[in-house]
């Protein structure tokens, strides 16, 4: 009963016009899907061997600017900015390999935030674990007692927020 109730429907749905029957035509452009750019290639040539996620603020994604130092199993990506220098880390050079049930390792697990945030010799670093890898943000400024980017967490917060993984093998 259901079938032939079903079945009655589609039909009576295809003669009154089709049920996907849109004409896009009289859709603005600006609310169709706007096509997304590629990354700039001093990016995708610069992490093309890298054994881990590579991540990077949307906020620089399209930044031509950036200074790329990559291998297998880490990634450094820089930029100038006025009157200071950002960096993008991930590294996996060196993992040891641990039991979960060790006291030990129990113990760093408990203490482990999501993100650590410190300021050290004017550099404001975020530093995070992802995929068994480690992974940092951090801003040296020109000024580090008066930029307001290494004196207080909100820029590299905003950063770390705005987080995209860009390439990169798990």
């Amino acid at each position: 009963m259901r079938l032939i109730f079903l079945n009655l429907s589609f039909m009576l749905l295809l003669q009154a016009g089709g049920v996907l029957d849109v004409d896009w035509s009289s859709v603005e452009k600006s609310a169709q899907q706007k096509s997304s750019k590629a990354y700039p290639k001093v990016l995708l040539e610069g992490i093309k061997e890298v054994r881990l996620p590579v991540y990077l603020s949307t906020s620089f994604i399209e930044n031509k600017s950036m200074v790329v130092v990559a291998d297998k199993g880490f990634y450094s990506i820089s930029f100038s900015l006025n009157g200071a220098t950002l960096l993008f880390e991930g590294d996996r050079t060196y993992q040891e390999s641990v039991s979960p049930q060790n006291p030990e390792f129990q113990k760093m697990v408990q203490k482990a935030a999501a993100l650590e945030i410190s300021e050290s010799e004017g550099i404001m670093v975020a530093e995070f674990k992802r995929h068994g890898a480690n992974y940092a943000i951090s801003i040296e400024c020109e000024n580090p007692k008066t930029d307001k980017r290494c004196t207080q967490e909100e820029f590299i917060r905003n950063l770390y927020g705005r987080l995209k993984m860009v390439g990169g093998h798990p």
